[in-house]
């Protein structure tokens, strides 16, 4: 079947800059792509099995004219015109190619393809400025409320295959798996980050975690994980567990030489550790670095005499004497008496099982620290929930954007968002 698309380039008989003609020629190609749309939606409608009437079945029927129903497309509207048909058993009027179009649309106006799109750059960017970029490239305006209805729908449904994929990871098997040759070393990183939100007028928390099995040069100082696997909700740690879990699966990290869980130091996070993971579990060194500055800055202001205090406090917890640490404060207390050196004592005793000796597992090129997991946030949060103009989000909102920047970073884009579109 071949379609010719008469529609010629015509140019001002004057020079034109390289800015005028490439506006120019790009008007050009979205209009000839839309005349080429609509002429082969009509002569496609030979080839289409004839669709028998959907009131009484009957299949005799005559032609009775044509409706148009305009669809918008990633080059602009169209209108594509439907033949009407009327049934001579009963005389229904119906247009067979409904069907087809709803099928592809729904009830809305948009394609796939162009709601593809619209999802990317919705996941991506604010919606205002989403539909500025679609609109750009498409040659139309599309509104801000469409690029948030699409991306909505599509986060939606994507959350609900992480969902179903978690709770199948989480289901025990009916049989022995088969042997697997688990990576050498896994690392998991998981955090918080919080977000303004209009079911809580306190805000709420989104849990991010990545799992990754080490990292690789890619550069003469940059490096990047080798292997790895984001996972992220808004509906709490309840939800958030079967996703870290199935992370940990995809990776094969249950078959791992080497496992650590690595965290801030909040309790939800150790006790997540211990309900999905047997890891060695590790307090992140720069949390605990900054929470020693935070106690001694309160209790002894001056830099010099504090200076000293926190050589020493440093010397003890790069090897994980915590409890030298911990004598250190309370001989330091007796000079400079302050509750913050009390609740820094505590947090260590607390904290004591997770500081292990970083010195140690930094020579035996171990990870000491939670960089990735706050990068993590980064990306997969605060580049999308966060901005000046002060975002606040409702949870399902929220948990249906960060389900299709995970589904982007895991590199699942098109088979989730494919299946997404037409669930």
């Amino acid at each position: 079947m071949e379609i010719m698309v008469p529609h010629p380039l015509v140019l001002p008989d004057e020079g034109l800059s390289l800015e005028a003609l490439e506006t120019a020629v790009h008007a050009w190609g979205l209009e000839v792509q839309r005349r080429a749309l609509a002429a082969a939606w009509a002569r496609q409608a030979a080839v289409r099995p004839p669709a028998p009437c959907p009131t009484c079945g009957g299949t005799v029927t005559t032609g009775a004219g044509y409706k148009a129903r305009q669809v918008e497309t990633v080059f602009g509207p169209v209108r594509l015109q439907r033949g009407r048909r009327r049934c001579q058993a009963c005389g229904t009027h119906f247009q067979p190619d409904a069907a087809v179009l709803s099928q592809a649309v729904g009830a809305g106006q948009c394609t796939p393809a162009l709601r593809a799109l619209a999802a990317l750059c919705g996941a991506s960017w604010p919606y205002q400025q989403a539909a500025q970029v679609v609109g750009r490239l498409r040659g139309a305006p599309l509104a801000a409320e469409t690029v948030r209805a699409i991306v909505g729908h599509a986060g939606a449904a994507v959350a609900a295959q992480h969902q179903a994929e978690a709770a199948t990871a989480c289901a025990p098997p009916a049989a022995a798996p088969p042997p697997v040759v688990g990576p050498a070393r896994l690392d998991v990183v998981v955090d918080g980050a919080w977000v303004r939100s209009h079911d809580n007028p306190e805000g709420m928390e989104l849990k991010v975690g990545v799992a990754h099995t080490g990292s690789v040069a890619c550069g003469r100082t940059r490096t990047r994980l080798a292997a790895r696997r984001y996972a992220a909700t808004a509906h709490g740690v309840g939800r958030f567990g079967p996703l870290v879990t199935a992370a940990i699966t995809y990776l094969h990290g249950y078959d791992a030489a080497d496992a650590t869980w690595l965290g801030d130091g909040a309790e939800w996070v150790w006790r997540l550790q211990a309900a999905t993971l047997a890891a060695t579990p590790v307090l992140d060194r720069w949390h605990l670095r900054d929470a020693r500055r935070r106690a001694l800055r309160a209790a002894v202001p001056e830099q010099e005499r504090r200076a000293a205090w926190s050589r020493l406090l440093e010397a003890h917890l790069e090897v994980g004497a915590v409890a030298q640490a911990v004598a250190v404060l309370e001989e330091l207390a007796i000079q400079h008496p302050h509750a913050r050196l009390t609740e820094f004592a505590a947090y260590l005793r607390a904290q004591e099982a997770r500081i292990p000796n970083y010195a140690a597992r930094r020579a035996a090129g171990q990870t000491i620290g939670s960089g990735v997991g706050e990068k993590a946030v980064d990306i997969v949060v605060n580049r999308r929930c966060k901005g000046k103009r002060g975002m606040k989000w409702w949870r399902a909102r929220a948990d249906g954007v960060v389900a299709l920047r995970v589904a982007h970073l895991n590199g699942e884009w098109e088979p989730r968002l494919s299946r997404a579109l037409h669930a």
